[in-house]
């Protein structure tokens, strides 16, 4: 049996080590023919910023929700009066896991979107050669998978 603060780290650890691999690659299957990605426009670093932290968030809570009630109908976490707990906000989002996902993607992406771009604009870049911005789409999305890994265990432990 597993403490919850344990489980959360591990989950975590293995979501964002699959997504630091995984949405890079996704990235080159579906852009291989460019060389450089604008940061604005149709296919963009914006758009897909956008997308991948919506498709990311839902995918990541689905497939978390489902892990933490297994993990939890056969005993392997624990959750204990030390356990760490959801924050009030956190407290009040759906528990239903399409909801939750598609919830935290959708303010995820109204925050790290334009805070990206501004980023992109005060640093000077129009854009990024392809291999750049896998190299973005890896950085980007491991530690975003490790937080919404631990948002929704926390939220599904709630009960």
């Amino acid at each position: 049996m597993q403490p919850v603060d344990a489980y959360i780290r591990t989950q975590g650890i293995n979501c964002a080590v699959i997504n630091m691999v995984l949405n890079p690659v996704v990235a080159w299957l579906g852009n291989r023919q460019m060389d450089f990605m604008p940061l604005s426009g149709g296919n963009s670093i914006v758009v897909d910023t956008a997308v991948t932290s919506i498709v990311l968030s839902l995918l990541v809570a689905l497939f978390t929700a489902s892990g933490v009630r297994q993990a939890l109908h056969n005993g392997r976490v624990q959750v204990t009066d030390g356990s760490p707990r959801a924050g009030r906000l956190l407290s009040h989002l759906p528990r239903k896991a399409w909801a939750l996902g598609l919830l935290l993607g959708l303010g995820i992406a109204c925050v790290l979107t334009p805070l990206t771009f501004g980023l992109f604009l005060a640093l000077g870049f129009s854009g990024l050669p392809f291999a750049w911005f896998a190299l973005f789409k890896a950085i980007y999305t491991a530690p975003l998978g490790f937080v919404l890994t631990r948002w929704v265990i926390l939220r599904q432990l709630l009960g």
